[in-house]
């Protein structure tokens, strides 16, 4: 599961950014800072799935 979602997020942040580029280049600024905006947004996702760990059951003894 943690792998879908990080294929996903790479995907969404490269599209996002090649979106955003071509936006930006057709001087449609309002929408590219927002797509700059998501990938910046998944890219933090992304990061805090990576690093995301279970939490271990602690023994009571």
């Amino acid at each position: 599961m943690k792998l879908l979602i990080i294929l996903l997020m790479l995907t969404s942040i490269v599209v996002n950014g090649m979106t955003s580029y071509h936006l930006f280049r057709a001087s449609s600024y309002d929408l590219s800072s927002l797509l700059i905006i998501a990938s910046y947004l998944s890219i933090v996702l992304a990061i805090f799935v990576v690093t995301m760990r279970k939490p271990k059951a602690a023994i009571n003894k």
